[in-house]
């Protein structure tokens, strides 16, 4: 597992990754969707054992991150399906949902049922700074208001993009060979996070999990927990911006958290 950012990975190279791992477009005007409603996680299509010992670091990576949880015997709203055919499966989600699926653009649409080992789809709802759900339609005469005061800000957004419900589907024979916690870490940066995986990536990262060519981390990398921990930092309705450009800070801070959790080294005591 990766620790610390290697020397020959600059600042910049870090910015880089986190825009591209984010899956979005508009940096300066939108913020990043993340989880404000307390998760519930569920897994379908799994041992007993294994699905619980799933839930339990999924819910250990969330509880680190801030993130509220319920009690057991909760609705899932963040589910985790093992399936024969994913892509299949996720268009039965996509056939059953749709008054969900109405407002996820066409070309969303077509990436969300693509080929692939894991198909996962976040619904983000838009709300209000504080939390108030906006209503939409799907017309072009009745474009989504939202009322409120005191929310003109050039620092912060008048609103926020809240996950209210994550499903992620794995294909069986595409998780062969990997352990739970790499399976339930991989979820986690797919889950927590409206995240893809870019061509390239200066520094590990769990999301290069299923790419043939690696590499294949143990679990979530110092990247990743940096990513994670800066989206969910302070405010939800702040501009994506802010929030990928605070990725760095976030590595110092673990490298600094580690280094203390080490103790001085051995010449030095």
């Amino acid at each position: 597992m990766q620790h610390t950012r290697p020397q020959d990975v600059s600042p910049a190279e870090v910015h880089r990754q986190a825009r591209g791992v984010a899956a979005s477009s508009d940096h300066l005007r939108v913020p990043l969707a993340r989880f404000e409603d307390r998760l519930c996680a569920g897994i379908i299509g799994l041992q007993a054992e294994a699905a619980m010992l799933m839930i339990d670091r999924i819910r250990d990576n969330a509880h680190q991150l801030g993130i509220r949880l319920h009690e057991d015997g909760c609705q899932p709203n963040f589910v985790v399906i093992f399936s024969d055919d994913s892509q299949a499966t996720m268009r039965s989600v996509v056939d059953r949902n749709p008054a969900i699926f109405q407002f996820v653009p066409p070309a969303e649409r077509r990436r969300l049922l693509a080929p692939a080992p894991v198909h996962v789809f976040s619904h983000v709802e838009p709300r209000t700074r504080d939390g108030m759900p906006i209503a939409r339609e799907r017309n072009l005469v009745s474009p989504p208001v939202s009322r409120q005061q005191m929310a003109h800000s050039l620092i912060y957004t008048t609103t926020r993009r809240d996950i209210t419900s994550v499903t992620i589907v794995f294909d069986r024979h595409e998780v062969v060979g990997l352990s739970v916690g790499q399976l339930a870490d991989y979820a986690t940066m797919r889950g927590l996070a409206e995240t893809q995986v870019p061509d390239e990536l200066p520094l590990n990262s769990i999301l290069t999990l299923f790419n043939p060519q690696g590499p294949h981390p143990e679990g979530l990398t110092d990247f990743d927990r940096a990513y994670l921990r800066a989206l969910y930092d302070w405010v939800p309705n702040l501009p994506a911006a802010a929030k990928l450009g605070s990725v760095n800070r976030e590595l110092e801070r673990l490298r600094v958290e580690r280094a203390a959790e080490a103790g001085p080294a051995p010449s030095e005591r």
